[in-house]
């Protein structure tokens, strides 16, 4: 949702056309359900958030990073930085660049539009990078099997999943210096017919849960 009540839907795919044309793949709603515009958001979208001021983060996964769907050899391929920041009308306004000592973004495993910055874990350090109202970004280390969700409070965070019996598993870490460092395993208390391998998501301090018609709330704040 935007600060003015609009609603932004966004498809994850979006092919370019060899006559270099391409599928617009953002559309903004108003509150009366009619089309207020449509553009383009780039091919392989893994996650999107609006920020407090109305600006939309975008971040892609490995084939809108390197391209696919007609995107593989051109230069306005929109996903190549892993991260990207747009305003309301879809004009690019920051593209992500690492912090010293970081791998640029091959997947951006995790993305979180938090009230004190934009969080990303991503693919292939999975550092936890934070990038300030400056574009500032800030690594700190993990020692985490890549998860996809976060939840920030302070220094603490709720990291969700992982790779393979990990993928529905939760830690809570907390940031020093360097690195965040595991602080204990984090069971989510849920009815027994919830599959939390299909939709979490992580913002701001709380990790959503979606099953069915049903949303469970977990916060880090009570876990800081």
């Amino acid at each position: 949702m935007f600060p003015n009540g609009d609603t932004l839907v966004v498809a994850t795919r979006c092919e370019r056309f060899q006559d270099g044309t391409h599928e617009l793949n953002a559309t903004t709603y108003g509150t009366n359900g009619e089309v207020v515009r449509q553009f383009l958001l780039g091919d392989g979208i893994e996650h999107a958030q609006i920020d407090p001021s109305g600006n939309i983060w975008v971040g892609y996964f490995d084939e809108g990073v390197f391209g696919n769907y007609g995107w593989g050899h051109s230069n306005d391929r929109f996903g190549a930085a892993g991260l990207s920041c747009f305003n309301d009308k879809g004009e690019k306004l920051w593209d992500f660049q690492p912090p010293a000592g970081c791998d640029s973004i091959s997947d951006c495993y995790a993305l979180n539009v938090s009230r004190d910055g934009t969080w990303v874990c991503y693919y292939t350090d999975l550092p936890l990078v934070r990038i300030d109202s400056k574009w500032n970004p800030r690594a700190w280390r993990t020692e985490t099997s890549g998860g996809r969700e976060l939840a920030v409070h302070g220094k603490h965070i709720l990291h969700f999943g992982g790779y393979g019996e990990q993928r529905t598993s939760c830690r809570l870490l907390r940031l020093d210096e360097e690195a965040a460092q595991f602080v204990s395993q984090v069971t989510l208390l849920l009815p027994s017919e919830v599959d939390l391998s299909k939709s979490v998501i992580g913002r701001d301090d709380k990790l959503h849960v979606f099953f069915n018609d049903s949303c469970y709330i977990f916060s880090a704040a009570f876990l800081s």
